[in-house]
């Protein structure tokens, strides 16, 4: 029979897979059959049959003129090459995981599949490990190992998700429950928002491991400064979850005023009308970050009284985990989805932490509902403001166009319903929208928010952008 694009496990289930034999030809069909007692499997010519016959036609989509491609064609170009690259990868990981079993190399004086894979495909260090790790954690993850080669789950959620499936922490039972939902999330999330997920059910999976993982953080911080030979020095520093945090929210304060003062030299320098880009600064993004470091040092240095500063960093989390917490009882981790326990740039911090952050900085209750802060403003105010614009950016971490992932403290708090079609000034009517998608929205795109909190971008015409 021709063969179709169908998971191993389907096809495996109307032969016998150790008797199993494909007939193939250069040009035609690939057929299996079961092997007769005694007769010889010829794999190499059929592997190197079936590889040039790969290189072919990837030499013929790297040829393919793209030039005249309308938008339509080349997004299928897009994701048909996508599915190729991820079903290429999963070839890869199986053949790393027979090594891995068979372990042929062992005469040769590698000591491990990891050591044989960088040696002989020149791989490095960290992703000979992932590919090794990935082949021997798929058969408790087998559906995300049909995914990849179906191409329907990505690389990097499939190598996430076998490190964490590689937790000796974590029951199977439990791993192939929250493998099953979190397969969902791979599907229909964007990767950061997935990682997200996926690290937050991991740390309610293993209480014990993610807490000592935050107190190792603890224990290792470290900063160092050291001249070079050839001029400047070096800074090397690691911070840990609740001071990576504060110093974050400074460093990033003071970045944003470094890039501002580049812009409005580069508007006094070729007028209010020119089309600034980035080139047009006289700064680099890395050049602005290390100034603004030097500038944090200055304004510490000039604050005589000794006395530290203030700064507002917010650190995010629901109730029932904050209760949770405090009454010391486990997080089920079914609720990962629901759980929220980060900064408000979304970076994860161990609830714990937060909780005993808690004890001493400020507490700001944020309520969606017209309880507590008031922050619903109806339609006296066309702009969010104060306490309305604080919720609203609390509510994200990045810009709520898709694709975009530019941070909040970059965006405005703009009106999913937009001002003109009534739409109120109230937080579940509001999110973050950069400059550039701020601006775009008013060609006559819409955002849109799901009742389970994923946000939509719809173009002139009434499609979603996906």
């Amino acid at each position: 029979m021709t063969l179709v694009a169908v998971p191993w496990p389907e096809v495996a289930g109307d032969i016998d897979v150790e008797r199993a034999h494909i007939e193939i030809t250069p040009s035609g069909p690939i057929e299996w059959r079961t092997l007769e007692p005694g007769e010889d499997e010829p794999t190499a010519e059929i592997i190197e049959t079936l590889l040039l016959r790969a290189t072919r036609a990837l030499d013929e989509l790297a040829a393919f003129p793209l030039d005249h491609l309308d938008a339509e064609t080349t997004e299928t170009f897009v994701v048909g090459t996508e599915k190729l690259r991820r079903t290429a990868e999963a070839a890869t990981i199986s053949v790393a995981g027979h090594l891995d079993r068979i372990r042929p190399f062992r005469t040769d004086g590698f000591f491990n599949t990891s050591a044989y894979l960088k040696h002989r495909i020149q791989l490095s260090g960290p992703e000979a490990h992932q590919r090794v790790q990935m082949a021997r954690q798929s058969p408790a993850l087998d559906r995300w190992a049909a995914g990849l080669g179906a191409g329907s789950i990505g690389t990097a959620q499939f190598r996430l998700m076998a490190r964490i499936a590689a937790n000796p922490r974590i029951a199977p039972a439990a791993l192939a429950s929250g493998s099953r939902e979190l397969w969902y999330d791979a599907l229909d999330c964007s990767f950061s928002e997935f990682e997200r997920r996926a690290l937050t059910w991991e740390m309610l999976a293993d209480p014990v491991g993610a807490l000592a993982k935050a107190e190792r953080a603890t224990a290792r911080r470290t900063a160092t400064l050291t001249p070079l030979d050839s001029g400047g020095w070096a800074l090397h520093g690691r911070l840990d979850d609740i001071g990576g945090a504060e110093f974050n929210e400074i460093f990033a304060h003071f970045t944003d005023i470094e890039w501002r003062n580049d812009w409005h030299e580069a508007t006094n320098r070729l007028g209010t009308d020119a089309r600034i880009t980035v080139a047009d600064l006289r700064r680099t993004q890395d050049q602005r970050r290390c100034d603004a470091l030097v500038a944090m040092a200055r304004a510490a240095a000039a604050n005589g009284s000794g006395a530290t500063a203030e700064p507002t960093v917010n650190f995010l989390i629901d109730h029932d985990t904050a209760r949770s917490i405090i009454h010391d009882q486990p997080i089920d981790p079914d609720r990962y989805r629901t759980v929220v326990s980060r900064t408000a740039t979304g970076v994860p911090v161990h609830p714990r932490h937060i909780i005993n952050t808690a004890l001493w900085a400020h507490v700001r209750r944020i309520v969606t509902d017209a309880a507590g802060v008031i922050i619903d403003m109806g339609r006296r105010s066309r702009l969010f403001t104060g306490p309305a614009r604080g919720a609203v950016m609390l509510l994200e971490d990045q810009c709520a166009w898709i694709g975009c992932d530019k941070p909040t403290n970059w965006c405005d708090a703009d009106h999913s319903q937009g001002w003109k079609q009534h739409g109120p000034t109230v937080p579940r009517n509001g999110g973050p929208l950069c400059r550039t998608h701020n601006l775009q929205k008013e060609q006559g795109y819409r955002i849109v928010r799901s009742p389970d909190g994923t946000w939509h971008t719809y173009n002139p015409d009434g499609h979603e952008i996906l």
